[in-house]
């Protein structure tokens, strides 16, 4: 479609102040607008979306879209924060969607408008610079590269990294500090508050190929009167159905004991009653309606809690039957475990992987059942407990 010039003479002018997250900043009218330094011209409402991602991906503090929107008529104040929805749409990789969403610290925009042309010149305050998410890039490279996720399975990629976060990430004390609201923040400082918490899961999530939103709300506390707060959580996909996490109130306990941890629908607060995940949009239309019905379609969240592998001796996958399978998978975590790595068992799996029942899961009984399996192949009837002991 060829782009139409912007007459001279706008029909409408607008200003407004948005926010990441509610207590983090708010709405106000902006004075002024300083000199534009990016400017973005685009035949479409779509190629301006893109071209605003890259814009922010790259913490360009102020820019100007130009654009031709053949469509149905929309508010100035309703596109600026539309055009910011879909420059932050969820695209899969963990640099994007809502982890930009949740980069921004405020922003605000002049729009105007003539016809089906627009021009919106954003201003954009970032929590981190160009520079510190480079460096955050880098030491989250090294960061999965340690954790060693290849081998694993969706299940078990989702653990790692959730025991990973919260066995070694505290809540952040100075909520003044601007840095706890980022990944940033949670990779070098070791400490962060729920956004930061999030943004950091949602990036690790994503960027190895688990799906992942982060979900914007309050809390509630029944144990005190008034006692709400502005919130954040995950979820995240696993075998067609999304699960909710929370890795900020499963911090307390230290990768030990998750009470938050794939949860669905009906069970997410069931372990402590008391507190409550209200999920609600406070932000605008830069943020998403999480409790809409098109968001919950395209996001169909499971209604209970996701079953851990059932565990018989040496049946460590859980699917009724020891065999190479779960051999390899006692070695594997041998070798983690050797390395200094996080275990990726359930503490029902590394029960039952100890076949010979020494008090540790390792290398010898990852033989043991691998023969096991050998010897059932070729007739064998006994059980592994009575194979063990004869042999």
């Amino acid at each position: 479609m060829k782009f139409k010039a912007m007459a001279a003479a706008a029909a409408a002018a607008l200003t407004l102040l948005s926010a990441a997250v509610s207590p983090f900043a708010a709405y106000a009218a902006a004075p002024s607008m300083p000199a534009v330094t990016l400017e973005i011209t685009a035949a479409s409402k779509e190629d301006a979306a893109s071209q605003m991602r890259s814009a922010l991906k790259a913490h360009q503090t102020s820019f100007s879209v130009n654009f031709y929107y053949d469509g149905e008529k929309i508010d100035l104040k309703d596109m600026s924060g539309l055009m910011m929805y879909n420059a932050c749409d969820e695209t899969g990789v963990g640099t994007e969607g809502d982890y930009l969403r949740f980069a921004i610290k405020r922003y605000k925009c002049n729009a105007k408008s003539s016809g089906n042309n627009y021009i919106l010149d954003y201003e954009v305050d970032y929590y981190t610079t160009p520079e510190e998410e480079e460096r955050l890039t880098d030491e989250i490279n090294k960061l999965v590269e340690s954790l060693d996720l290849a081998s694993l399975s969706d299940y078990a990629k989702i653990r790692v990294l959730y025991k990973y976060v919260t066995s070694n990430i505290t809540y952040s004390q100075n909520i003044s500090d601007p840095y706890v609201y980022s990944a940033y923040c949670a990779v070098f400082n070791k400490h962060a508050v729920c956004q930061g918490i999030t943004q950091l899961l949602y990036r690790l999530y994503n960027d190895n190929g688990i799906p992942c939103r982060i979900i914007a709300g309050k809390s509630h506390d029944y144990s005190e009167q008034n006692a709400d707060g502005y919130h954040v959580w995950l979820i995240v996909k696993l075998n067609g159905s999304y699960y909710l996490l929370d890795p900020t109130w499963d911090l307390k306990y230290k990768g030990m004991t998750f009470h938050y941890f794939l949860k669905g629908s009906g069970d997410f607060d069931s372990d402590i009653p008391s507190l409550t995940h209200i999920a609600q949009n406070d932000n605008g239309l830069s943020f998403p309606d999480y409790n809409s019905e098109a968001f919950r379609t395209k996001y169909p969240l499971n209604t209970s809690l996701y079953p851990e592998p059932v565990c018989t001796l040496g049946d460590i996958s859980g699917n009724g039957s020891i065999d190479a399978v779960d051999a390899s998978m006692i070695l594997m975590e041998y070798a983690r475990l050797s390395a200094g790595r996080i275990s990726s068992f359930t503490t029902s799996q590394y029960i039952y992987a100890d076949v010979d029942h020494n008090g540790k899961s390792d290398a010898v009984d990852a033989s043991k059942v691998l023969a096991y399996y050998a010897a059932k192949s070729s007739g064998n009837e006994q059980s592994l407990n009575d194979y063990i002991k004869s042999h």
